[in-house]
């Protein structure tokens, strides 16, 4: 259990924690977006509208943060359509990229709520995992997750 889990008010003065080799490389967090070489996912999504996907250097193994020549992480972009219940149903199909749930991160606001587990619902229909995000999720939030490997938006929408 993180810091921030304890006590959601700290995530208006700090990032939630961030596995940055399952992220591409140069990627950061802020308190309320991702930033990849310095571009910002939630600026991104704003211009290219979701389901989006931005994709880099995957980081190597072990490396302390150093790109791969030949391997790929995509960040995808999500609108939440719905959020009922414990389950959150989004814009993108993502059953087949192997996305790492576990470092989804809420996107444009930074949430004072516990958090808790949802199931997540793809656009086709599929139940393709679960996410840990705060409480409050609704419905027109944006939510971001890396994939492992490299991805169009074609494969998303």
């Amino acid at each position: 259990m993180t810091l921030t889990a304890l006590l959601p008010t700290l995530r208006a003065s700090i990032p939630a924690p961030f596995d940055a080799a399952a992220w591409p490389a140069g990627s950061a967090p802020t308190l309320d977006d991702v930033t990849v070489r310095a571009v910002s996912i939630g600026r991104y999504a704003d211009l290219c509208g979701t389901p989006c996907v931005c994709t880099g250097p995957a980081v190597i193994p072990a490396s302390g943060g150093v790109a791969s020549g030949i391997h790929s992480t995509t960040v995808v972009v999500a609108t939440v359509v719905d959020a009922e219940g414990r389950a959150l149903r989004i814009d993108a199909c993502v059953a087949e990229l192997g996305a790492v749930w576990r470092e989804a991160r809420l996107l444009g606001r930074v949430s004072h709520a516990y958090d808790v587990t949802f199931d997540v619902v793809d656009a086709a229909g599929r139940e393709v995992g679960s996410v840990t995000l705060p409480d409050d999720v609704r419905g027109g939030d944006r939510i971001a997750f890396p994939c492992p490997g490299c991805h169009t938006v074609g494969e998303v929408r």
